[in-house]
């Protein structure tokens, strides 16, 4: 890797080493945060042990993940329509 970075990751309570991009370090914190953050929820709604917490928030980021690339997905979908709209519109204009 170009300029790499050793970090620590605390994740529901376990430290984690990685060597990462230097310049990706905010992006490993942020979602260090958002798991955690998830996890915290999901221990103080439901009793399950660490794994299951940790599975749960697993399957709540993935969710999130497939919905925004779903609707990223429709819009570039619409996005096509539209050009395609405008190139039928405009070869029925020569007719």
């Amino acid at each position: 890797m170009a300029d790499t970075l050793k970090i620590h990751l605390d994740i529901a309570g376990h430290k984690y080493p990685m060597m990462i991009e230097r310049s990706k370090e905010e992006l490993y914190r942020k979602a260090e945060k958002e798991v955690n953050a998830w996890v915290s929820t999901i221990e103080s709604r439901y009793r399950m042990d660490k794994e299951g917490c940790l599975a749960m928030a697993a399957l709540q980021l993935a969710i999130q993940n497939v919905e925004r690339t779903t609707a990223r997905n429709i819009d570039d979908d619409l996005e096509e329509l539209t050009k395609l709209e405008r190139t039928i519109d405009a070869h029925l204009a020569k007719l």
